[in-house]
């Protein structure tokens, strides 16, 4: 994969100084545009009426636009669904978080110094989610919008974002009730620094719970590079001994 072209003098000066402040935020303005901090922005579908029909009224579709700024200040909420265009009872659906400590995710050459050595680093702007009742189960649409910056290495035109979804009931006897990696595609033309991804799950789906169990559920959305490493190949299984045979007196 070809690398981006290289980095001019000041632009070099400019990544030096960020790293010695060690601060994201001259990180990004090194970039073309500005990096979101922060805890996470989630829009939920709120109860209102049925919009106006839209071009792209799926959920994927109202992500996109929701993020992109092309349809106002929060998500529009879901066409009615059914006979007779009845719409789907309500749902208060879990909250997104950030996985602790997979908020971010840097990717660095070999080199001695690891600062200079980053070629790009990800990180996490905002999220918006849906639920849904299906017949006894629920359906969670969980969608999130993603910033890769080039980092002073430079980066290769297309890089592919690990990025792990997991709904985990939180409590005494914590459990993960679902979970699932997505390897992102992300390209990086050459020139842009300060590029945005988008991703959207759709099928996250689990028994019902009573509303008091499902006031402690939670989705946790982060970055998880050790979960592409392939495993450890399993020991070659031993042949079976062969059963001795009784001697012929």
């Amino acid at each position: 994969m070809a690398n981006v072209n290289p980095l001019g003098a000041s632009r070099r000066r400019c990544w030096r100084t960020a790293f010695t402040l060690a601060s994201a935020v001259a990180l990004a303005n090194c970039s073309s545009g500005g990096m979101s901090g922060g805890g996470p922005s989630t829009a939920a579908v709120p109860a209102s009426p049925p919009p106006a029909p839209s071009a792209d009224s799926s959920f994927t579709g109202r992500v996109k636009s929701y993020f992109t700024g092309s349809s106002g200040s929060s998500l529009p909420p879901a066409p009615p669904a059914g006979p007779g265009g009845i719409a789907a009872p309500a749902v208060d659906c879990p909250t997104v978080e950030y996985r602790q400590g997979a908020a971010t995710l840097a990717v660095s050459g070999s080199g001695e110094n690891a600062t200079l050595g980053l070629r790009y680093q990800g990180s996490f702007v905002q999220t918006a989610r849906e639920c849904q009742l299906r017949g006894g189960q629920l359906t969670i649409k969980v969608g999130v919008q993603g910033r890769v910056v080039v980092g002073p290495a430079g980066a290769p035109r297309d890089i592919t974002i690990p990025l792990r979804y997991a709904l985990v009931r939180e409590g005494q006897g914590q459990k993960t009730l679902w979970t699932k990696l997505f390897m992102v595609p992300v390209t990086l033309p050459d020139g842009e620094l300060n590029v945005p991804f988008i991703h959207v799950e759709e099928e996250m789906t689990v028994p019902n719970p009573p509303p008091a169990e499902l006031d402690g559920y939670v989705i946790y959305i982060g970055f998880d590079p050790e979960g592409v490493k392939e495993p450890k190949p399993k020991p070659a299984a031993k042949p079976a001994a062969k059963p001795k045979t009784a001697g012929v007196r």
